[in-house]
């Protein structure tokens, strides 16, 4: 759990960050940003939020009425509410945004700040600054609890996904797995819905050659590589686990491609300490499979850093100029990817401590483990019954 005083520390480093860029304020309205300053859960949905971040005084807080109360008794700064959106003229929160800003001449904004709210704000002079996203990179003892507690719950979402499947396994029985997960979390007493999501998947082969693709739920786990997911976001702190598992004997093919992924993954996580460029990451576990002819299999960076989102900086990727730090959160996950077989990937959620790292996920990795053929009775009745009740045969 975050402390308020953590929360308040979170906002006084950012004023002075505002101070030192000569800025007269800073304006936050991204969700996980505002998440990050307040520990406030909220869905903006259409409605705007912002926070207005002074040098030397307390945060204003633009809200719609709806959530006014609720934003108070945050005890956060000043709370100021605008009616709806949309509003009739003077009751939007453009009006009363522009009221609070006053003649300010320099205003600092999120990169990520909306098209249709930079255009209200053109009379300032805006400068997009990734303040927050800098304060993010670091994690606090806090953060680093949080993420280890959903890195858990992530193992446990991978287990289930590794008793469950079978051969012939539909994509809808893995994907129901996660509802069991949320009753589990919820159970514990320790449960914010607004700010948690669940996800367990496994993409069929050679489906699995596209890692961003979405298999139709009535899909079977056959033969080829399966690459099952866990990716959750527990009370605003995320962890993943990926691990590619076959329900055949591969063949010699199939094992010399997941021999080639664990190796890259082993010249990336071999280079994770403070002081490694992420580029050098990337480039590491990239070159290896170059070396090995597996240029034209390649589809994406190394990894990328966890926190309040599943994906943030800093980016392991070539062409990065970020430089792991301590207590920083990553992912380690190089692909392979063969669209005529399928897709290999084991990602994993990673600390980077003082010395070297700590792998917050502890799902098997090896192949022996993730060769997974048992009949599965009981799993295979419990399929059907799932499949009969979404009309899937």
């Amino acid at each position: 759990m975050i402390s308020k005083k953590e929360y308040q520390q979170r906002r006084s480093s950012l004023g002075a960050f505002v101070s030192k860029h000569s800025l007269n304020a800073y304006l936050v309205s991204s969700e996980e940003n505002i998440y990050y300053l307040t520990g406030a859960s909220y869905k903006p949905l259409e409605r705007p939020f912002f926070i207005v971040i002074w040098p030397s005084r307390e945060p204003t807080l633009v809200v719609p009425m709806l959530e006014k109360e609720h934003m108070e008794k945050a005890g956060i700064g000043n709370v100021v509410a605008y009616w709806e959106y949309p509003s009739p003229q003077g009751a939007g929160w453009p009006e009363i945004l522009l009221q609070i800003l006053g003649d300010i001449s320099k205003l600092g904004v999120e990169p990520s700040l909306s098209l249709e709210i930079a255009r209200k704000l053109g009379e300032f002079s805006l400068e997009p600054l990734p303040l927050i996203e800098e304060m993010r990179l670091v994690k606090s003892p806090a953060e680093i609890a949080m993420i280890k507690r959903t890195a858990e719950y992530t193992d446990s979402g991978m287990n289930m996904i590794l008793t469950s499947s079978y051969f012939g396994a539909s994509v809808i029985e893995i994907f129901s797995l996660s509802k069991g997960l949320q009753i589990d979390v919820l159970k514990s007493g320790d449960y914010d819905p607004i700010a948690s999501s669940f996800l367990t998947v496994t993409w069929p082969a050679p489906f699995s050659s596209q890692p961003h693709g979405i298999p139709q739920v009535d899909d079977r786990l056959k033969t080829g590589p399966l690459v099952g997911m866990s990716f959750h976001r527990i009370n605003g702190y995320s962890a993943e686990v990926e691990r590619t598992y076959f329900h055949r004997k591969p063949t010699a093919d199939e094992k010399e491609l997941f021999e080639h992924m664990m190796a890259a993954r082993n010249s990336a996580l071999d280079l994770v300490k403070p002081g490694t460029p992420c580029t050098e990451i990337d480039a590491a576990a990239n070159n290896y499979l170059r070396e090995n002819g597996l240029a034209e299999n390649l589809l994406h960076r190394t990894g990328h850093g966890i926190g309040l989102g599943n994906h943030e900086g800093p980016y392991i990727a070539e062409g990065s100029d970020e430089t792991l730090r301590e207590n920083m959160v990553i992912s380690i996950e190089p692909g392979i990817y063969a669209p005529e077989i399928g897709g290999f990937r084991h990602s994993d959620t990673v600390l980077v401590t003082s010395s070297g790292y700590e792998l917050l996920t502890h799902s098997p990795i090896d192949l022996d483990s993730l060769i997974i053929t048992k009949y599965k009775p009981l799993k295979r009745l419990k399929g059907k019954l799932i499949r009969r009740a979404v009309g899937i045969k």
